[in-house]
């Protein structure tokens, strides 16, 4: 081997190791090809606007500004983080949330919901955040109605799976009834993985072992929850979405014809080995699409910190982190200049690809500001102070702007008004000898006929 063939194999080396320490540094656009287009056919569509007054089709010359209020797509972020924040917090975290978002995710956690403590207060700040939401026309999910996580030790410790059934199902029921504004609920978390390693034996597991196993649990479960309320949209939600398991779990509800709406899938990108690329991400999506399912990408983390090699070397860091925390200190990555240019570019790409997916139906960010965010990942669209991040106006302008239906105009009332616009819901002012009248629409895939705009109440 030659003196300038060694020098030679170590300037690929050195070159190839700076490209990995770069890598997520600096977001390469991607393709998207097709994408815009896809948009515009799968998530616009025509409709026909008649308008009445007092009874009769109008037919002065008319003019109308109308505007999208709320996407029919559901563009979501979990509220989970927020309970901790204080009170000015909570109240600039919540004008955040309703500035972007139409949709919710609620934190229903067992460790939390302890049915063997108080729960007045517990029941009021629950109550409390719904109503917020139904007040300013926000969806709701609740996460989730069980879980193997997030138990009150009393749940870890039961040793009787006959008699704790009782005790989930009578759960599964209170939430279900205690809160019929929520529409849409995870129904057991991450349904692949109580058998996982990283898993602690508990009275839930235990449970599931009694009922012979995963398969036959989940279907006991979504059983209760259409025999309790079978008008809601339930999600069967995983982790790791690749994992062949989770297909398969989801090929075997088809075949019994479980009462299941949506295909929940997490995207935690955390560390390089778990960052989507575009081909990624679209053949993973393409592959359940068959199964006839909405899919909802239920957990979205897009990090402005630093990013782990891989999940051993992020299990070092949390180990560590657990033990500062305990010690009253905080362990937090701090947020990047450079990452959150990454940040920005990455998470306009990422819901580009997703919204023009005809089987996506919902997009949920997981922490919406780094202060308090998940496994101390700077993983919010606002900082620590609650201000917003180059990402938060990125999706911003996408949402409100880019993916939008704005339109004033002159027309004439007998011939009604005709456009192509983002399903959803509109408000719309239209002005007849200079007299204005304020109405609201829906406009939707299933939008047919002519909506007719009654102006007789205004």
């Amino acid at each position: 081997m030659t003196t300038r063939f060694i020098a030679a194999f170590y300037v690929v080396v050195f070159f190839a190791l700076i490209s990995r320490a770069q890598e997520h540094l600096v977001h390469t656009p991607w393709q998207l090809e097709g994408a815009n287009e896809r948009i515009e056919n799968i998530r616009k569509g025509k409709v026909q606007l008649a308008f009445v007054l007092d009874g009769k089709p109008l037919k002065d010359k008319a003019s109308i500004d109308l505007e999208l209020v709320r996407h029919e797509f559901s563009f979501g972020v979990s509220m989970t983080q927020a309970s901790s924040l204080s009170k000015k917090a909570q109240t600039q975290y919540r004008n955040r949330v309703k500035e972007l978002f139409n949709f919710v995710t609620l934190g229903f956690y067992w460790a939390a919901r302890d049915e063997k403590k108080d729960l007045t207060g517990y029941n009021r700040m629950m109550r409390r955040k719904v109503e917020w939401a139904v007040a300013n026309d926000i969806k709701i999910k609740g996460h989730p109605l069980l879980w193997h996580e997030s138990l009150p030790k009393w749940v870890i410790d039961f040793q009787d799976p006959v008699s704790l059934e009782k005790i989930i199902f009578k759960r599964m029921q209170d939430l279900l009834l205690d809160y019929p504004e929520i529409q849409y609920w995870d129904v057991y978390n991450e349904a692949v993985a109580p058998f996982k390693n990283h898993v602690t034996p508990s009275g839930v597991t235990r449970w599931i072992t009694y009922k012979g196993g995963i398969y036959p649990a989940m279907l006991a479960l979504y059983a209760f929850a259409n025999k309790i309320a079978p008008n809601k949209i339930y999600t069967n939600n995983h982790y790791h979405p690749t994992d062949p398991e989770f297909l398969k779990l989801n090929e075997y509800f088809i075949e019994q014809n479980v009462g299941y709406q949506a295909i929940g899938m997490q995207a935690h990108m955390q560390t390089h080995d778990n960052v989507f690329e575009e081909q990624e991400l679209w053949d993973l999506v393409s592959t359940f699409t068959p199964l006839g399912k909405d899919i909802q990408f239920t957990e979205v983390t897009v990090t402005s910190s630093k990013l782990f090699n891989n999940w051993k070397d992020h299990g070092v860091f949390l180990e560590e982190r657990k033990v500062a925390r305990k010690k009253g200190e905080k362990m937090n990555l701090p947020s990047l200049a450079q990452k959150e240019l990454y940040q920005a570019a990455y998470i306009k790409d990422f819901y580009t690809l997703l919204f023009s997916h005809p089987s996506v139906s919902s997009i949920t960010m997981w922490n919406l500001t780094d202060r308090n965010a998940w496994r101390g990942h700077a993983a919010g669209i606002l900082d620590s102070d609650m201000q917003p991040k180059k990402a938060f106006f990125t999706l911003k302008k996408l949402i409100k702007n880019t993916w939008s239906t704005k339109l004033t105009t002159d027309f004439d009332a007998n011939e009604g008004l005709a456009f192509s616009g983002f399903y959803g819901k509109y408000k719309a002012t239209v002005t007849v000898d200079d007299k204005a009248y304020t109405v609201g629409f829906r406009h939707t895939k299933e939008s047919t006929k002519p909506i007719v705009l009654d102006l007789s109440g205004q």
